[in-house]
């Protein structure tokens, strides 16, 4: 939805109450609009939590507030377009148990099944037989897997020539069903299981049975060398129809009179199984389930902020994408709603709340680009390379060309990316990520040869910012990435042209 579509809806707010009717309706073509208003909420309330985004600078890219099921808010923020899909990360793991659902509703899957028996063409020990499609499902798988920081059998299986293979050959470290840990590597299994089950990739399958009937729109979902779709991350979808997934099981796996998951499933995915890994929250089939004093949450979280929160006491479910330390949003989103019923239209908190999501997303203006110190001459071009390291960045190179545009080329898990990047204080925006997706830079030099690079994937998550200092055949980079993957890390390059 674009911000003109939601003034012209807001202008007839004073009827939006009448609209809702208390009816369930089903937004597989979109959703419908109201003022926060119309459904209980205060929309100076949300103004401020927008203007507490924006303060703080807290890396949040879009924000879907639905009540009732209807929209009351949704904005996003400079950088991110909003008409972009988005990364979303570990929401992704979220998805794939969906779907892991949808398989055994419709015959594909056997939750009581060994894991291995759907990769026939990979050995397997006897002891990782005994793991079943529901251990990985639960993420007990009792490999060796998610018990260190900082998911390191990840970055080596994204390295490797074959990730199932890679994933298999993990040692057993426990019994399967006795050690739950966050295995990423898992959920890649339980993904590609779904796409051996079913003949085809995840993505497919999931666009055959949940999206299209969701009416979704099919995204962009990461692959491995062998084609299989990433089951624990990597999918790219737009809020509005992850937000429908949310809605689904709101209502218990049923849409528009057809049930798409069964409904003892949803009940087991959204509540705490025995043991639970953190109190007062915990995972049920890989749905992140929290109890607290204001009532049950239950959704997905990701990597650098991406949330799917359905909040079932107050009919009422909120997305959130981000690009790293995003806050803690949904307290000052729930702390909005007021009650149950109507409250009286407020116009000048309306026109508030529409000023802010305007702000939001626009660009700041340029400054004045600062002249160029000797050291770009003599570094324009040149290739820097890294030992593999946590940030993923592999070789660097700067090349400048006038005193208000420059250009970085960078290799990414290896793979190439090029960026223009603004010495005014602006991003240069375009599809420049991973996936061809929305991704910019800017940059200035803060002396004679240190250079701050700011890399901002968007659409992709990642952000870095990036101090280079220049010397000689060498550099050395101070590095942060803003959703965490590294902070005050030291990379030292070494110029190879």
């Amino acid at each position: 939805m674009h911000f003109r579509e939601w003034v012209a809806f807001v202008v007839l707010a004073a009827g939006a109450l009448a609209q809702t009717g208390g009816a369930t309706y089903w937004p597989t073509g979109k959703w419908r609009m109201a003022t926060p208003e119309s459904q209980g909420i205060d929309s100076v309330a949300l103004a401020a939590a927008i203007q507490q985004v924006m303060e703080k600078q807290l890396g949040v890219h879009s924000l879907l507030v639905i009540r009732h099921g209807y929209a009351v808010a949704d904005t996003h923020f400079y950088p991110y377009d909003g008409v972009t899909p988005h990364d979303m990360a570990s929401v992704t793991k979220t998805i794939t148990s969906t779907l892991t659902g949808v398989a055994v509703k419709n015959g594909f899957l056997k939750l009581d099944r060994p894991l291995a028996s759907y990769f026939p063409d990979e050995y397997v020990d006897e002891a990782k037989k005994k793991i079943t499609v529901e251990d990985t499902l639960r993420m007990q798988t009792g490999l060796d897997c998610g018990f260190l920081p900082g998911e390191q059998e990840l970055e080596r299986m994204k390295r490797s020539e074959n990730w199932v293979r890679f994933a298999l050959s993990l040692p057993m470290k426990y019994e399967p069903a006795t050690h739950p840990s966050y295995c990423s590597p898992g959920y890649h299994l339980l993904g590609s299981a779904i796409g051996a089950a079913a003949h085809m990739k995840e993505a497919d399958f999931g666009y055959k049975y949940l999206f299209e009937p969701l009416g979704m729109k099919p995204g962009i979902w990461g692959e491995d060398p062998q084609g299989r779709n990433h089951g624990w991350g990597d999918s790219h979808f737009f809020a509005w129809d992850v937000a429908k997934i949310g809605y689904l099981y709101l209502h218990g796996g049923e849409w528009n009179g057809k049930q798409i998951v069964d409904r003892d499933w949803v009940k087991m995915s959204t509540s705490l199984p025995p043991g639970a890994r953190t109190d007062p929250g915990g995972y049920g089939y890989e749905w992140n389930v929290v109890k607290t004093d204001s009532g049950l949450q239950f959704g997905g979280t990701g990597r650098g902020g991406q949330t799917l929160w359905v909040w079932p006491d107050l009919d009422m479910i909120v997305v959130s994408f981000g690009g790293g330390n995003t806050g803690q949003i949904a307290p000052l989103i729930r702390a909005a709603v007021k009650s149950d019923k109507a409250l009286p239209e407020n116009a000048t908190g309306g026109a508030e709340l529409r000023a802010k999501m305007v702000a939001a997303g626009k660009a700041p203006a340029a400054e004045a680009a600062a002249r160029l110190p000797k050291m770009a001459a003599a570094v324009s071009g040149a290739v820097y390379e890294f030992p593999v390291n946590p940030s993923r960045l592999d070789r660097i190179a700067l090349t400048f060309k006038s005193e208000k545009e420059a250009r970085v080329d960078i290799q990414y898990y290896g793979a190439p990316l090029s960026f223009p990047v603004g010495l005014d204080g602006v991003y240069r925006l375009g599809p420049y990520g991973p996936f061809g997706l929305l991704a910019g830079a800017r940059g200035k030099w803060i002396s004679e040869n240190e250079f701050l690079l700011d890399l901002n994937f968007v659409a992709n998550i990642n952000h870095y910012t990036l101090k280079i200092r220049f010397d000689g055949e060498k550099i050395s980079v101070n590095a942060n990435e803003a959703s965490g993957l590294i902070r005050n890390g030291t990379l030292m390059g070494v110029r190879k042209s």
